[in-house]
């Protein structure tokens, strides 16, 4: 019955897509692209432990840019792609990921500084890979 419950969850439909965000910087969305890629082939053994989405909602008002869960290792990743960052954005988004509660998964956020990426989209392959393994 809980497996159930949680299937009822799960988007299926929505698995593995990249959504595009219409204000993003074309940079932006190649990392994000990138990020998606590189945990889809870190864990193309397990792919049915794992969820991937993109521009997924976290909380109330804060969507993080991908979304990742290993159902098998109870962990939960968001990903967060920024071009200008502030010491305010950074305390209000370390509070809003502090604060996030997710029963029997242990979570945790990454931030992905933009200006710190190459615009060759081989740099950020790589780099992106480096960052996830």
């Amino acid at each position: 019955m809980k497996n159930k419950n949680y299937s009822s969850k799960v988007a299926w439909n929505e698995q593995f897509k990249v959504r595009v965000r219409r204000n993003a910087s074309l940079k932006h969305e190649v990392i994000k692209l990138s990020i998606v890629l590189n945990l889809l082939d870190k864990y193309k053994s397990n792919l049915y432990w794992i969820r991937i989405y993109t521009e997924y909602p976290v909380t109330n008002g804060k969507i993080c840019d991908v979304y990742f869960e290993n159902i098998k290792t109870n962990e939960i990743i968001a990903y967060e792609i920024q071009k200008d960052i502030s010491e305010k954005w950074i305390k209000e988004t370390t509070k809003i990921y502090e604060n996030w509660d997710k029963v029997y998964f242990k979570t945790d956020w990454v931030l992905i500084r933009e200006l710190d990426f190459s615009d060759d989209i081989k740099e950020i392959s790589d780099k992106i890979k480096q960052i996830i393994i």
